[in-house]
């Protein structure tokens, strides 16, 4: 769960047990955990130089965990402001080439492309040139190429291709969207796809080497258009907004395990029910009988049921919906 902020699981792991409890010294920690001692070692040097670990020589039980609250919100707000910064370079460079006049031909460091039927054209063509992986983030409305039409998408991935994608969560409802057997098709195949609340932009990445976006907020009448990139820098930018996302979204068939209005699972009921009695995180894991990091991917899969950003809003939609 904290890897969407840059801590890595053997750190990940390390803190929750100090959390838990402080401890003695780096081979208690190796027990504890099932790591080994360089691995533990290293994971600590880590989490001290974030300030996440205190050290007091002076007691039995050295090593002890920083409070988390100022800390990780911090991380995680400096993580937002980088997307943040991102998504503002995304807009301006889309009004900036609006305002350019007529698209490339394909050399240029980004090229706009115009009309759905060109853009569809564009975005098979870069399918069939990828050799090694395909990144995609996928919101409403469909604009050039409809789930069901997406052959070169299939022939990808037969070819070997990866795929990862991430769906919007409102792609997944409502006509013209991709059907539990379409996923089901593309999963055999090997697609590998999540779910997010939302996602930054509508594109694809090809490579890691050239990205297609979809520009989503256009004046009313105006004709389709998107952008293929193919600067470094910026490809290397929404690269980085594609890795947070992917960190942060919920598998599909997780995501879609309970309708968006029907009834949750008797655990699921058990756990809003701590949530909206102000149990922390913690408290609920050493209830429950899991980790810590157990409880928070419950928690962000019932976020994504519900269509919302945070647990005030997730306690709104359980009482709407009637899940508890």
């Amino acid at each position: 769960m904290l890897e969407s902020i840059g801590i890595g699981p053997h750190e990940e792991r390390i803190y929750e047990e100090l959390v838990a409890g402080p401890a003695a010294d780096e081979r208690e920690l190796a027990d504890r955990t099932g790591l080994a001692e360089p691995d533990v070692e290293q994971a600590l040097a880590q989490l001290a130089h974030r300030g996440l670990v205190v050290v007091r020589p002076e007691q039995q039980h050295r090593l002890h965990a920083a409070p988390p609250d100022i800390t990780l919100r911090l991380m995680a707000l400096q993580r937002l402001d980088d997307l943040h910064k991102a998504q503002l370079a995304i807009a301006q460079l889309s009004q900036r080439y609006q305002r350019s006049g007529t698209p490339g031909g394909g050399t240029e460091p980004v090229e706009v492309v115009e009309g759905a039927t060109a853009i569809a054209e564009r975005y098979g063509q870069l399918q069939r040139n990828a050799r090694r992986e395909i990144q995609s983030l996928v919101a409403a409305p469909v604009i050039a190429v409809p789930p069901t039409a997406n052959a070169g998408q299939q022939d990808a991935l037969r070819a070997g291709v990866r795929y990862r994608v991430v769906y919007e969560r409102t792609t997944l409802e409502g006509d013209g969207q991709p059907t539990p057997l379409l996923l089901d098709e593309w999963a055999a195949l090997g697609e590998e796809m999540r779910v997010a609340i939302e996602v930054p932009f509508k594109g694809s990445i090809f490579d890691e080497e050239v990205v297609l976006v979809v520009l989503r907020h256009l004046p009313p009448g105006a004709a389709a258009k998107a952008l293929v990139v193919h600067t470094p820098a910026l490809v290397e930018a929404l690269c980085w907004v594609f890795r947070r996302v992917w960190e942060s979204a919920v598998p599909v068939p997780t995501a879609l395990a309970t309708p968006a209005d029907g009834p949750l699972a008797p655990d699921d009921r058990r756990l809003l029910s701590l949530l909206l009695a102000g149990y922390t995180d913690q408290a609920i894991a050493t209830q429950v009988g899991v980790s810590m990091r157990t409880i928070q991917r419950r928690v962000q899969r019932l976020l994504v049921l519900a269509g919302v950003q945070t647990r005030i809003q997730l306690g709104w939609q359980a009482a709407r919906r009637r899940w508890i």
